[in-house]
């Protein structure tokens, strides 16, 4: 019968207990000050009601936002907001404004989890936007770069 080969059994000594406390130590003091809470980070509770669609409620953070109407002197104008949720998703909301009486906010939003038929989160945002004047505002003040590179 074939002997079989000894190992080594290492006896942990005081300095390797000291090395691992001083591990954990370490760790628990990167911790501190590191959030768990999505609300700690600058995230929001928010609520989009589409006139055509789901509400959607999400906490996010405010990636970006454009308004046609800035000054507040007219009585109809577009808002566009990107949002960021904790896990990484983003919902890009768009509403059609009116001061005008009678006149409703016309509100939607989708959410864009990830690059999706080879287009990325950024494109899928435009496309939801339609590609609008607003859309351009906001996809340059986040330095987008929405080129197409044909071969």
């Amino acid at each position: 019968m074939k002997e079989r080969p000894k190992f080594r059994t290492r006896i942990p000594t005081a300095e390797h207990f000291q090395q691992v406390a001083r591990n954990m130590q370490d760790y628990i003091e990167s911790r501190k000050g590191a959030s768990t809470d999505p609300l700690a980070d600058g995230y929001t509770h928010e609520e989009i009601a589409c006139n055509r669609g789901p509400t959607y409620q999400f906490l996010g953070k405010l990636l970006g936002e454009h308004t046609t109407n800035p000054k507040r002197d007219r009585a109809k104008w577009t808002e566009i907001r990107l949002w960021e949720t904790p896990s990484g998703k983003w919902v890009a909301e768009s509403a059609g404004c009116s001061d005008e009486p009678g006149h409703v906010d016309i509100a939607d939003a989708a959410v864009i989890a990830g690059d999706q038929d080879g287009r990325s989160m950024e494109f899928q945002a435009m496309d939801f936007w339609g590609w609008s004047s607003p859309a351009k505002a906001l996809a340059k003040r986040l330095g987008w770069n929405l080129v197409v590179r044909v071969d």
